[in-house]
């Protein structure tokens, strides 16, 4: 990958700049002469580049392709200022992604918009000038230090990033040790850099919660706020650690990766993590993991450090302990056998060390303790070892879903039938969110529904606010909403089943007004022959009205990783909006003079869920807990959001800004042990309560007490550049579905794990006398589209969805494939 470097080009005339390069002696590499906006004559000339109008110097827009330039208003229209050089410009538009000044178009350069780089509209500060971020200067300038100035050889284009100041030592030689140091213990370890201390930790905790003093920020830098400490802030209130932690320790030398591998005989195990719950029936019980190792360092950690996480199938059981440990069977690089740290050994000694610090770390380690006594493990053979205890990673969620279920039914109103010339109630009723003209296979009725809105200061949220209440609604918020109903056929037993539609980021609530949902439903083709079948859908969090007249794009919005409150608060609303439909369709019976068409019934027993990207995620954490929904279709839907981070660059291009505003990269400009960067591990642990992994399996296999299990069907489309088809797989794993057959247009499939098992696939389980199919399968997107769009961009991905909702609301067992 290559730096993001993005901007757009200056234009010609941009008149008004500020803070001029300093005079004819030129500064930082800007050529002698006065600057934009300086007074100039013939004698006392502007900079090459700028033109002297009427006394003031300004862009002079006439320097041809492949000629030195300070800002890209001294170039030909065309032309941006690319690394000093003029060069053609792009075609990006405001808030396209972008890695350099060259992708965006004439006017816009490239800067980060919380954690993503895209083109934004230029300033107007010349060299030398004044700024607090790059977007406040002309195009082709970074600011650095408080100053427009050219950007440096192979520096992004919004500046140099900071990184944090950690102290490490060289790698020992000889001996090398596996470090495990309390901080603030007497006797003091080798206390140094965050990491000594295997994390997480119990061993960290106080009254319950994270303490995270000394952990590596990069301070403020490229964005107006500590993009780290923001995060650290917010988990130090948290109680407990998360479900899918990887768990770092760190060397004092290089070891021999191969002696931690297990053999295939299973003689000995170097690497383990262990439920060391008291009483717990899954007391001792272990999982698949994965590990890693890097002899170098990075910015945050100190070289030789040693990672490990579990499968995605295995998300930890909130309020959980377990153990994770090596053995002395792992070796240092040289083969000799390493040493284990004296602070380690009092842990795991059967008397309480006198020092405070130590014995609160000892009291931490009792469950491992117990373990190793349990099972006649010698303690001496424990190399190193975390103690983790899960916090409750589900409670907002639980406490959120009961709080709608406790709200009074949502209400409607202001219904029409859409045709020609009649005007929608929706606030925002112009040009795709306007009334459609007609379609022959359903009506179209538009209205408004009154959803209780759970986060707290206003919308969009977009620096401050979004945190979820889960005591009850901060307020209701009319909701723009779009009802199909099939023409051509009578209300099934004198009710309409529904599928309830959530849109992707960018949507609508008309998106899904479209032959591939709405048109497709209105006869759902299934082996018992059509089902005609509604389709309602809404403006998804972020998204029209709701973003309180904001023109922000509902990509940065949704994905406000800059505001903690909102990245976590933001699907989780949606997911409550989710559960409150599900209750208002069930109970919605409309006659014709309400609607203004026909009278509308729907079966409270024939409601069904359809999600495609943020619309999945939301429908992920939401339709486990809804007491009406029968089955979910979900499409695009990522789990594990450090995946996402590392790879996610649609629809905005996360993965390759996140280096740069941590200011950890590599010669690449990728993060260094990626996924397994603290960074990346302390925002999983944050987001937990709104990742879809935590529910996958409260669909279907394990649903919560008192509600019925649902069927489900997730797609996978190969190529999905918005949800990575790594987290996609980590949700199939984490929701235990069965794995269809892939689809012809699939020449080779991705290796999920899973052994595909024949089409038709269907009732796949019994969970709770309740007949079920859960699966997923695998299709390729044709030429030229991404796979994130394979439900609405394949035939036959969008058959099987069609036919598995339309199957699951007439009371049959639904099946996917053919």
């Amino acid at each position: 990958m290559t730096a993001p470097e993005t901007g757009g080009t200056g234009g010609v005339g941009n008149t008004g700049g500020t803070g001029g390069a300093g005079g004819s002696g030129g500064t930082g590499g800007v050529p002698a002469g006065h600057g934009v906006g300086e007074s100039c004559t013939d004698t006392d000339p502007c900079r090459p580049g700028l033109a002297c109008n009427s006394g003031v110097c300004e862009p002079g827009g006439e320097t041809p392709e492949g000629s030195p330039c300070v800002i890209a208003g001294e170039c030909q229209d065309g032309l941006q200022c690319v690394a000093g050089v003029c060069a053609p410009a792009g075609s990006g538009g405001e808030g396209s992604d972008c890695q350099s000044d060259g992708d965006c178009e004439t006017g816009l350069r490239c800067d980060l918009v919380g954690f993503a780089a895209q083109c934004v509209p230029q300033g107007n500060v010349d060299a030398g000038g004044e700024c607090s971020a790059s977007r406040d200067c002309f195009a082709g300038l970074a600011c650095i230090s408080g100053q427009c100035a050219p950007v440096p050889p192979g520096a992004p284009p919004f500046g140099l990033p900071a990184s944090p100041n950690i102290e490490c030592d060289e790698p020992s030689e000889g001996s090398v040790r596996a470090y495990f140091e309390v901080p603030g213990a007497n006797p003091a370890g080798q206390e140094k850099d965050f990491f000594r201390l295997p994390f997480p930790n119990d061993a960290r905790l106080k009254s319950g919660k994270p303490d995270l003093t000394g952990f590596p920020t990069p301070g403020v830098s490229l964005l107006p706020f500590d993009p780290v400490q923001v995060y650290i802030d917010e988990v130090e209130k948290e109680d407990g650690w998360g479900a899918n932690p990887v768990v770092t320790f760190r060397f004092s030398g290089p070891v021999d990766f191969e002696s931690f591998r297990e053999p295939t005989d299973h003689s000995v195990r170097p690497v383990r993590w262990v439920d060391v719950t008291p009483g717990d029936p899954s007391y001792g019980a272990q999982a698949g993991l994965r590990w890693y190792y890097s002899e170098g360092g990075g910015k945050y950690v100190c070289r030789d450090w040693f990672a490990i996480r579990r499968s995605a199938s295995s998300p930890l059981e909130p309020g959980h302990t377990y153990a994770v440990f090596l053995t002395t069977d792992g070796r240092a690089k040289n083969g000799t056998q390493i040493e284990r740290a004296e602070h380690l050994q009092a842990m795991l000694s059967a008397t309480a060390p006198s020092d405070s610090v130590l014995a609160a770390a000892h009291a931490a380690y009792a469950p491992f303790r117990d373990y190793l006594t349990g099972e006649n493990i010698d303690p001496g053979s424990v190399l190193n070892a975390s103690v983790i205890t899960v916090g409750d990673t589900r409670a907002p969620m639980e406490q959120l879903a009961a709080a709608v279920e406790a709200a009074p039914v949502p209400t409607s109103q202001g219904w029409v039938k859409c045709a020609d010339g009649v005007e929608s109630p929706c606030p925002d009723h112009t040009g795709d969110r306007a009334c459609g003209s007609g379609d022959a296979a359903y009506d179209e009725y538009h209205a408004l529904v009154s959803l209780p809105i759970f986060q707290q200061g206003d919308a969009p949220y977009l620096a401050s606010g979004g945190a979820i209440q889960t005591s009850g609604p901060v307020r209701n918020e009319d909701v723009c909403m779009a009802l199909t109903v099939p023409k051509g056929a009578t209300m099934p037993s004198g009710r309409w089943p529904l599928v309830v539609f959530a849109h992707g980021t960018g949507g609508s609530f008309r998106s899904h007004v479209r032959p591939e949902v709405a048109g497709a439903l209105a006869a759902a083709a299934t082996p018992g022959g059509n089902v005609p079948v509604a389709v309602l859908g809404i403006d998804q969090v972020s998204h029209g009205p709701r973003r309180n007249g904001s023109t922000e794009s509902p990509n940065n919005l949704f994905f406000n990783f800059a505001n903690p409150a909102a990245a976590r608060g933001n699907p989780m609303q949606g997911a409550a909006d989710q559960i409150a439909l599900g209750r208002f369709a069930a109970s919605l019976d409309l006659t014709a003079a309400q609607t203004g068409g026909d009278a509308i019934k729907i079966d409270p027993t024939a409601i069904a869920f359809f999600g495609h990207s943020q619309g999945s995620t939301e429908g992920s954490l939401g339709v486990p807990y809804s007491h009406v929904y029968r089955a979910a279709v979900f499409s695009g839907n990522g789990a594990i959001l450090r995946d996402a981070l590392i790879s996610k660059r649609k629809p905005v291009n996360i993965a390759g800004a996140i280096p740069l505003v941590l200011g950890d990269y590599d010669s690449q400009f990728q993060l260094p042990g990626g996924t397994n960067h603290p960074v990346m591990n302390l925002l999983q642990q944050f987001i937990e309560p709104a990742d879809p992994i935590n529910y996958g399996v409260l669909i279907g296999r394990k649903p919560i007490s008192g509600v019925t299990p649902k069927h489900l069907f997730v797609t996978y489309g190969l190529g999905d550049t918005y949800s990575p088809n790594a987290t996609i797989a980590n949700y199939i794993l984490a929701s235990q579905v069965d794995l269809a057959a892939h689809d012809a247009s699939v020449a080779t499939p991705d290796d999920l794990g899973l052994m595909e098992q024949a089409v038709p696939l269907s009732l796949t389980d019994v969970v709770d006398s309740t007949d079920l199919t859960l699966g997923a399968r695998q299709y390729m997107p044709p030429a030229g589209t991404d796979g994130h769009f394979v439900v609405f961009d394949v035939a036959a991905a969008n058959a099987d969805a069609v036919r598995f909702l339309g199957m699951a609301v007439s009371g049959s067992v639904p099946q996917i494939g053919q």
